[in-house]
């Protein structure tokens, strides 16, 4: 076999690791050497997967090698093999992403948990248990809510979240409640125009170069926090217009 032609299975082998959902998402946080390295390795799987093709098909019909080889406009030994690996690459992934591995938000997910950093694992966990996170911004503001969908690891650089509480930090980093979307939302699934969130359409995009901190949110617990100020140990946190109402709404998550 002439070595040019083992850049066809390499291709595919490529094709498989970047177009593959059970692949792709692992795979684009890779540096680029562990790609090539990876792209080889499925590459030699490829085209030995090929070559066992070809036994099986000279064993069951010995001249049917030979008579599609007469079609081929380069009259070079294995040529067909090599192609045939390219196509094998092509037909695997299209039928694997509709089949095996079209559930792209389980495929993300997995990703996640295998090579996921500690942004993405806390966004997964709010996605999957339906948390609330709180977002805080370079500029001081903040923004609580439920993350909609999962970014894909290293290559969104954005956030979508449902919005539930906004506001700013003082100048003692205290929240400071200004929004309460929760209140708009029950209003209309109790009017009954709406019977889920999602159908508002008000998802909030977010930069994560513009998060400065990110964590989990709990109403009861920042109430318990809440009642030593109450209590007038620091002279605030008295003021109902800068605290969530602790509302029991049925808002259809």
């Amino acid at each position: 076999m002439p070595w040019n032609l083992l850049i066809l299975p390499l291709v595919g082998g490529y094709y498989i690791i970047s177009r593959y959902n059970y692949f792709k998402f692992k795979q684009q946080r890779l540096d680029r050497q562990r790609l090539i390295f990876d792209s080889v390795i499925m590459g030699v799987v490829l085209i030995s997967a090929t070559f066992i093709v070809r036994v099986l098909v000279e064993f069951i019909a010995p001249t049917a090698i030979d008579w599609v080889y007469q079609f081929f406009p380069v009259q070079v030994p294995f040529i067909g093999t090599t192609f045939t690996s390219l196509l094998l690459a092509f037909l695997f992934v299209e039928i694997g992403n509709k089949t095996f591995c079209k559930d792209r938000r389980k495929q993300i997910e997995k990703a996640i948990k295998k090579v996921g950093n500690e942004l993405e694992l806390i966004l997964s966990s709010s996605f999957r248990h339906s948390k609330l996170l709180e977002f805080t911004l370079d500029t001081n503001k903040f923004y609580i809510g439920w993350v909609k969908e999962l970014p894909i690891p290293t290559v969104s650089d954005y956030i979508r979240i449902i919005p539930v509480f906004s506001g700013y930090r003082d100048e003692e980093k205290r929240f400071v409640f200004t929004t309460h979307y929760l209140n708009v939302y029950g209003e209309y699934i109790q009017e009954g125009r709406i019977r889920d969130i999602k159908e508002l359409e008000t998802d909030l995009i977010l930069t994560l170069d513009n998060v400065v901190s990110l964590s989990y949110f709990d109403i009861e617990m920042y109430e318990r926090f809440q009642r030593p100020a109450a209590n007038g140990m620091n002279g605030q946190g008295n003021d109902d217009e800068n605290h969530p109402e602790d509302e029991d709404l049925d808002i259809g998550l």
